[in-house]
């Protein structure tokens, strides 16, 4: 007698034998290429930016660039190898002209546009400088910590190589290992007495927007002044709290900036933690030395030329083409619409909030004139990759079959 378990596998056999007989014939998928090249005459201002300037920031990107083993991934851009060229020759130019900088980048490399072409959203940011105390007192209760030994962050790539680069962040309690602990719980007192504390301002909101821009300067009551950069994160997700004084109605869409939200936490005191604790990311800090903040590629910011990307669709190091706007604060209530901002730019940041494959942060330096001119900043755009002209090519071979 038959099994019952040999009829159910028999059906099953039979059935997926029907299968393969009667499907529809599988049609060819087209393949579209993600990216075309342009000429650079097609870059909007190509012709009369300072380039020199710009040359100067990718020179300190080589300076990182240049050590990368030759067979390290460049992202999807090739290999090292590909950049170096460029590198070596960039690094050799002293004080170029801004003309013969335009024709080292119109020498090494080809605009790439993505071939579905999209618009994108671009910010700026800035390094706060505030004043502070190596110790608590009356006037500066609000401290800035270092990482806590507790915060755990573990390489994902060691476990699956398709998981190269990415990371967990977390903390091991009652043997399991968890979310570390949000914004609020450290607010509330969580690393309290560990001997953490940097430095300490003055007030929360001054902590919470140095932790938004990633890195700044504190000058002390002796006059030193204190640089501070980014270490760690607690893992835990970035939330934009402007979004929640969209959503409360208390800041129109069309009026929110950073100045907006400040205007309304000074305004609003007794709800300004609430608001904060809304945005659960905490950033964690080091001491640095030198006189530029340092972007996430290990290199020295340069004002109105670093931008920070979403790694994961642009590489750190990358010359990107720039196509947006900029506001910049005249007075209090008064913002000057310049009609064009369009430059040459360099991949050199991260931050919690630049994610997507058309999304930047443009970096405009210390203090603050550099906070007017990041805080009003929120316009759509694009950018243009420049690639190594054989990367290029390889990239869009798709489009001269």
């Amino acid at each position: 007698m038959i099994q019952k378990s040999t009829l159910t596998f028999l059906f099953g056999l039979f059935c997926l034998s029907v299968y393969y007989v009667l499907r529809p014939p599988i049609e060819d998928v087209q393949i579209i290429p993600t990216y075309k090249i342009v000429s650079f005459d097609q870059l909007e201002g190509w012709n009369i930016d300072d380039h020199d300037q710009a040359l100067q920031s990718f020179k300190i990107s080589c300076e990182r660039l240049i050590k990368y083993p030759d067979d390290r991934e460049y992202n999807g851009f090739g290999v090292a190898l590909d950049w170096k060229e460029a590198c070596q020759d960039a690094l050799a130019m002293a004080m170029p002209s801004s003309e013969k900088a335009k024709r080292f980048f119109e020498e090494f490399f080809s605009p790439l546009s993505f071939y579905e072409p999209e618009d994108g959203l671009f910010t700026g940011y800035y390094a706060p400088l505030y004043k502070g105390s190596r110790e608590r007192t009356d006037k500066f209760k609000a401290p800035l910590y270092g990482v806590p030994e507790d915060l755990q962050a573990i390489n994902l790539g060691l476990f699956d190589q398709r998981l190269s680069g990415r990371s967990i962040v977390g903390e091991v309690t009652g043997g399991k290992f968890v979310p570390y602990k949000d914004r609020k719980i450290i607010d509330m007192g969580a690393l309290e007495n560990q001997d953490l504390e940097l430095v300490w301002l003055e007030k929360p909101e001054e902590t919470f927007f140095l932790q938004i821009q990633g890195s700044g300067f504190i000058e002390l009551e002796d006059g030193d002044v204190v640089h501070l950069g980014y270490a760690q994160r607690n893992g835990r997700p970035y939330r934009a709290i402007g979004q929640y004084l969209i959503e409360s109605g208390d800041v129109a869409r069309e009026d929110m900036s950073l100045q907006a939200i400040l205007d309304w936490m000074a305004q609003n005191p007794e709800k300004s933690n609430e608001l904060m604790w809304k945005n659960p990311s905490y950033v964690f800090f080091q001491e640095r030395t030198g006189d530029k903040p340092v972007g996430s590629l290990g290199v020295g910011l340069t004002p109105g030329r670093s931008l920070a990307v979403d790694r994961e669709f642009i590489p750190l190091g990358m010359p990107l083409w720039l196509e947006t706007y900029q506001e910049k604060e005249t007075d209090k209530e008064n913002l000057e619409r310049i009609s064009h901002l369009n430059r040459l730019v360099i991949a050199q940041d991260t931050g919690g909030a630049i994610k997507g494959k058309v999304r930047g942060d443009v970096y405009w330096g210390i203090g603050d004139e550099a906070e007017k001119k990041a805080g009003p900043m929120k316009d759509k755009g694009t950018y243009y990759l420049l690639v190594p002209k054989n990367v290029a090519h390889a990239l869009t071979k798709e489009l001269e079959k």
